[in-house]
This record gives C-alpha cells, structure tokens and sequence, in this order.
C-alpha cells in the first residue's frame, strides 16, 4: 500500500470507531477496498448494487447506532448513493461515505467513470471533504487526520447525519506494500449538557400553566425506554394527550396509538374541543397526513418542538418554540409533570373515543372480507415477541398504523423521505447488524421489486423474513385521493402488473411460500418462522379491485356516530 494517505486515513477510521464497511466493487477504489478489508478491526461486507449497498449500510447504522461506511469506485457509482444519502439526513443517521476518485485534471476531459463528483451530494450531507492519496510531509498528514475526524465527529455529534469523503487516486491501484505510520491524535467534539436558567424555566412554566388543553405528539424514533416513562408519566395528567405511532416505539395504554384511527371520528364540530392549545412534539418524521392537517387548520397557541436537529422544521405550521437537545434531556430539565395540573378532561377525552374506537376496530374483523386489511390483522398477530419490525412505504406504512403495536415489538421504517426504493436493502442492513434478533419485513409489491438487487448478494441473512403482499399494483394510488378521477389510474399511478417473486426467489435460494387467502396465510406460519438456514419470502395475493374498497368500509364501520 504505497498511497500514504490510505494508511492514515484508514487509521483514524479506527480512532473514530468505525467497524463496518460496506465494499461495492470497482477499480478506483481498490487501494482502500484493499486496506479496509485486510485489517481485521474492520468487518467488511461485499453489496454489488451500490443503491441497494447505500441503504444496506443505512440498516446497519440505524440498528447500531453508531457510524457505518459505504464505500464506491468513481462515476455514476457515487450518485447511486443518492436515496439513501437524503434517507440518512433527514433521519440523522451517521452514514459514512467514501468515494474513490479520478485525479481532479481529468474531470470534463472525456476520460472513463469520471464525472463531478466534488458536491455531488452537497445538499443531503453534513459535511463534506476531499483527500489526498500521498501525504508529503507532517503538515499534510495533520490535515487529514483533522479532515477525517471532523468527518466523523459531524456524522455522531447531536445533529447526526450523512457525511461524504471523497478521495481521487492515480494509477497504480492495487500496490498493497506496506507504508510507515507515525500513531496520530484524535479529536473529540465535547457537547455540553443544555440547560434552563430560572427565567426561561418560569417563562415556560406560566405558559404551561395557563394551557388547558396540552398534546405530546411523537414521532418517528428507535426504542428509548427513560421517554417512554416520562411519557406515561405525562399521560396521568388528564389534561395531557400523547399520540404515538408504530414507528415512535412507545407503547401504553395511555397512550393514543392509532392516531388516524381516533380523528376519522372527529367531527369538524367537534375539531375545537379536540385541539390543543399547546403542542409539543419530539422524535423524526409523523405518518398521518390526518393529524398534520388536523393541527395545521386549528388554532394552537404554542408548539415546542424538542430536537437536536432540524430546528427550524414547522411541520404543522405553529412553532413559536424549538429546542436543540434530547427528548429524555427536556422533560428531565423541563418539569412539566411537577408543574400545575388543572381539571380539565381533555386527555380523558381523546381516551374515551379511542377506547371506543378499538372496540368497534374489533368487531369490524370478525367478519372482515379477504383484503390487505385482513392480511394486515393476521401478520401483525404472528410476528414473534422481542423481534423486530420493518415496514416499506405507502400503503403499508399506513395500513400499519391502524393496528395497536405489540410493547415487545421494534418498528422501524424509511420515513426520512418516505420513499419505496431501499425497504428490502434497509432491513438486510438490519437484519446483518444484529443477529441475535429475528427480522421480519412487511412490503408491498412495487416496492419489493423495485429493490430486488437487495437479495443479490452473499451475506444475505438466515433471521430476515418478508411477507410481500402483492396487490398488483401501487395500492396507495387507490386509497389517496386524486388518481381514481383520472383515466391513468391502472397504467401510470397504480402501475398494474402481474410479476411475481417466485422464480426470483429461485434464482436468490430465498425460501419461497404463497398465500391467496387466510387460512394458506396462517396454515404456513410455523414453517415460514422456522430455523432456516437462509431467508424467507411469503408472497401473499390480495385482490386489486376491492382493497381500496374494504378500507374505506373499515373507517365507516370503525367511526363513533
């Protein structure tokens, strides 16, 4: 290894805790795939596809929680790191990303895999340098050491996110003779602990005492079980509401967990009563288009938001307070449970209609007719306890949120932007970090198939199981409206088709079962959730002409009258 500036760099990635490397190959890469991959500290994995490779080491970062790199030759390869990329920013995931480069001269000089890759994710990373392959003296060596830990400390630090190192080389590429190394520094961001002086802690208290009507709306978020006892905590107040999603990991009965469950029995009489005058909001990203318009049209005096990112998002359009910390760190340096609580029933109010909700979500299925809906009620029961949940976008997102989740049950899903393109490689991710857990992953068919290259690969894992409910088509363009009124519906919104998995799982030596109807769907459970010695696919046939149909005689049948 003849390029000193690999050795260095490669070092201070250990200095910086970095562990994973996900390797698509290529050429111009070859010095770092080879310095990476014969260094034991490291655990390298081979993804051909490098749009699959990117949200493979998206899975992986998520469940770890620490920085996972991704690693590309020059060109096009790079952009293909796009989705995930913006994926990982608007989720403050520390995705790593090392591109390997041509010399900066041959760039706009017609020569092969060579286009501008300099700022070529500028806007969905954090930061963003460039290093040189041969170090000449100490000075330069000091640069990018500094250079790669400033990388790494925006990748972990509060705000977290993607970042991008970009590296060109010159030929030759694979010369693995060994360089001198001198051990260097590491530098270390120090955060400190945010807290409330009296003024501020007395400024927020009055308007907390003069609100009667308080929500706590939570976000997108991995399992964090202190929030989840300051939450319960907060609920005893009957004044106070916290509304949750699959995708928060909270789980309590105090809590309402099907939000567009609850307002599709909110009358636009009843709207006022129902709204808060202060909102407080934590976690990422909301799944309910419902409750977003629901806050957005009412009046609500105050909104605090609680992050250490994205400060300035207004998601429903009434911020007038916004705090850069943790959610635990708030509601500890924020007494609000010590703080006045009036007699107003407002959270027993949204309780009481949920209650009534579930019962009637209850009835509705002891005579369901066969639907994604039904298949939905029936998978959900199955998932094992202590295991963890994917979910892909669209339709299946939002199926997920009529349903009560199970406390044992981890959620997760891509909804930094909500796209269908890297469900199937995020859950491999996943799958691959942590082994000692089962994975399963519920997705639709459009977006299975359009991540199919997320089975293309040798480190495909045994503890990944996917029900793929294949409706024919894009199912969310039924359910929204908008696209039935046009004549493009079958061919440019819901893409209709007949694909199937089948012959694709053959040629993967992915274990394949089908289902077209409940009683194939639960007759195969103990064998689909078996010990298998590689993963499993159980496509399940629903029908296109009346799932859209089912749904919304589901709201009608669940509505309080």
């Amino acid at each position: 290894m003849s390029k000193t500036g690999v050795k260095y760099f490669v070092e201070q990635c250990k200095l910086n805790n970095l562990r994973n490397v996900v390797i698509s190959p290529g050429s111009r890469n070859a010095p770092l795939t080879i310095a990476f991959s014969s260094d034991d500290f490291f655990k390298c994995i081979s993804i051909p596809d490098e749009r699959s490779a990117a949200f493979v080491a998206l899975g992986m970062a998520e469940q770890l929680q620490e920085p996972v790199a991704v690693l590309c030759t020059s060109g096009s390869a790079l952009l293909n790191y796009a989705p995930a990329v913006s994926e990982a920013f608007y989720r403050s995931i520390p995705l790593v990303v090392i591109s390997a480069d041509r010399p900066n001269m041959w760039v706009d000089q017609g020569d092969g895999q060579t286009i501008r890759q300099t700022n070529a994710l500028a806007n969905h990373v954090r930061f963003e340098t460039e290093l040189k392959e041969h170090l000449r003296d100490d000075n330069e060596v000091w640069e990018l050491c500094r250079k790669t830990d400033h990388a790494f400390q925006v990748a972990t630090q509060a705000a977290k996110g993607p970042v991008h190192i970009n590296f060109p080389f010159t030929e030759p590429l694979y010369d693995s003779s060994e360089v001198a190394y001198t051990p260097q520094k590491h530098l270390n961001l120090v955060a400190p602990k945010m807290t409330f002086d009296a003024h501020q802690l007395e400024h927020f208290q009055n308007i907390w005492d003069k609100t009667q009507k308080r929500m706590i709306i939570v976000g997108q978020m991995p399992v964090n079980p202190k929030v989840q006892a300051q939450l319960v905590d907060l609920a005893t107040d009957t004044s106070t509401v916290v509304l949750v999603e699959n995708t928060s990991n909270c789980t309590h009965r105090s809590f309402i967990q099907c939000i567009d469950r609850t307002l599709n029995s909110i009358s636009a009489e009843q709207e006022e009563d129902f709204a808060p005058d202060l909102l407080i909001t934590i976690g990422g990203a909301v799944v309910s288009k419902r409750i977003k318009a629901f806050i957005r049209r009412n009046k609500i005096q105050h909104h605090w938001k609680v992050s250490e990112d994205f400060n300035f998002m207004d998601t429903y359009q009434k911020l007038t307070a916004s705090f850069p910390m943790k959610a635990e760190q708030f509601f500890e340096e924020m007494p609000l449970t010590k703080w006045s609580r009036n007699s107003n029933n407002y959270g027993g109010k949204w309780k009481q209609l949920d209650l009534q909700i579930q019962a009637q979500h209850d009835a509705y299925f002891y005579d369901a007719p066969y639907a994604d809906m039904s298949v939905f009620e029936m998978l959900l029961d199955y998932i094992p306890e202590n295991s963890v949940l994917h979910f892909s976008n669209s339709s299946v997102i939002r199926y997920a949120q009529l349903f009560d989740a199970i406390p044992s049950i981890e959620r997760y899903c891509n909804r930094g932007t909500s796209g269908i393109d890297g469900s199937t490689s995020t859950a491999v991710g996943a799958a691959l970090a942590r082994p000692d857990k089962l994975h399963t992953l519920i997705t639709g068919d459009i977006s299975f198939f359009y991540d199919s290259n997320a089975l293309w690969n040798k480190v495909l894992p045994s503890n990944l199981r996917i029900f793929l409910i294949n409706n024919e088509g894009g199912g969310i363009f039924k359910i929204i409206p908008g696209p039935g009124t046009t004549q493009a519906l079958d061919e440019f919104f819901t893409t209709r088709h007949q694909t199937k998995a089948e012959h694709l799982c053959k040629a993967y030596e992915v274990n394949y079962f089908k289902a077209d109807n409940l009683q194939a769907i639960d007759g195969q459970m103990e064998d689909f959730y078996a010990k298998l010695e590689r993963p499993a696919i159980m496509e399940i046939f629903t029908p296109y002409e009346e799932n859209d149909k089912v749904l919304k005689a589901y709201f009608d049948f669940v509505k309080v009258k």
